[in-house]
């Protein structure tokens, strides 16, 4: 809804507005279903699906510019097709390993109670790795594209290209961190749970340990390497592609390029402190990497254009640091952490969200039921305020 509103007073024209909320819609679902993907284990169908998507985007935005079309709004359509076709792959894969589900669509909004610091920390972690982009929008070098598009290519362009570079961390992480951490921490918690004998205990806790750090320290050094050749070969390699890169250009490419490397690894560090559940730690990472990101991405508007890149790169450091201090004292002693520091008596949290999501399953059922009552379409507004004055005593202006 709020996309929707933003395009309706955008500047784009109907059908680009259409093409751009379909894309949108998409997406949504996309990135939700990704969550998710790796927990069927059926990557044979996940790279498929990724295949066909890229594929299928390829060949209309091929034909496309053969029969001479609009660009715009052709290369739109060719990316929401694409995206498209991932959507229903995804969706039939998710479908064959969990069922449709009896309850309620709406109460997942009890889940934001339950775990208010991980919608936090994906919140966080999301502005400090693309909000600078926004803010240098904002700069001198930013263009109005069209109406409230805009942009900066002399910065956005290095910036895609040098995102490029932290793959190798994202798959290294779910191929080798995760696959060769996750049996030692799986048995180290068994024994917590199982009624293990201290001496065990012990030994699982420093296997589990060397492994990670071992892991952790690989996966530094991957993430350094490639960092390093790309450093070496931009200038030769993009220097050649038609892209237009010019001195600024390459000195925000190599600037971002450390940013990226330090925010993978500050990443993978992050994501290993929610495996200890560490929500507070994660939190203050992520929380200050968005800080220190858009604070000295703003603050670098007002020095030359050639700094422009590290704003991003300062917060990225603090991320990376914090992030791995964090883990360090938080693992310095485990089974404290485990035994001493977790809540006597389980409780469930409730709160706002949950107290909507309740208000919307009613709302839903009533609503259904006056449906099939024969009453007009269209009553779920008024179906919500009945709800909510019977459970809140709320006056109707309320």
């Amino acid at each position: 809804v709020l996309y929707g509103v933003f395009l309706l007073f955008s500047g784009a024209t109907l059908l680009q507005g259409l093409l751009c909320l379909w894309l949108f819609n998409i997406m949504i679902v996309n990135w939700n279903g990704m969550s998710y993907l790796t927990a069927i284990k059926d990557y044979r169908g996940i790279l498929c699906s990724f295949a066909a998507a890229i594929g299928v985007a390829c060949l209309c935005a091929l034909a496309v510019l053969a029969l001479g079309l609009p660009p715009v709004e052709g290369l739109l359509a060719s990316v929401a097709l694409g995206y498209g076709v991932m959507l229903v792959w995804d969706v039939v894969l998710l479908y064959r390993y969990f069922p449709q589900s009896d309850r309620s669509p709406w109460l997942f909004l009890q889940w934001l109670d339950q775990f208010m610091p991980l919608a936090l920390t994906g919140l966080f972690t999301n502005l400090g790795l693309f909000a600078h982009l926004v803010i240098i929008w904002a700069g001198p070098i930013g263009v109005q594209v069209k109406g409230l598009f805009y942009g900066a290519p002399y910065h956005d362009v290095p910036a895609l290209i040098a995102f490029l570079t932290i793959l190798v961390t994202s798959v290294n992480f779910v191929v080798s961190v995760e696959v060769n951490f996750y049996p030692r921490y799986r048995d180290y918690y068994s024994l917590f749970n199982d009624g293990g004998v201290v001496g065990d205990i012990v030994v699982a806790e420093e296997e589990m340990l060397a492994t990670l750090n071992s892991e952790l320290r690989f996966c530094a050094l991957k993430q350094l390497f490639v960092t390093a050749a790309v450093i070496s070969l931009e200038t030769t390699v993009l220097s050649a592609l038609p892209l237009g890169f010019n001195n600024l250009m390459h000195g925000y490419f190599r600037t971002l390029c450390v940013g990226y490397g330090l925010y993978a690894v500050g990443n993978t560090v992050m994501l290993i402190l929610l495996y200890f559940t560490d929500y507070k730690g994660a939190v203050l990472a992520s929380g200050l990497f968005a800080g220190v990101a858009g604070l000295a991405t703003a603050v670098s508007l007002l020095l030359p254009q050639q700094f422009y890149g590290f704003g991003f790169l300062l917060g990225a450091a603090v991320f990376f640091i914090v992030a791995l201090l964090r883990l360090d004292t938080y693992t310095a002693n485990l089974p404290y952490r485990i035994l001493s520091q977790q809540p006597m008596v389980a409780t469930d949290k409730t709160g706002r969200f949950t107290e909507l999501g309740r208000l919307l399953d009613r709302a839903e059922q009533r609503y259904e039921e006056g449906r099939h009552k024969g009453e007009p379409h269209g009553a779920f507004e008024r179906t919500v305020v009945r709800v909510y004055r019977n459970h809140w005593g709320g006056s109707d202006d309320r």
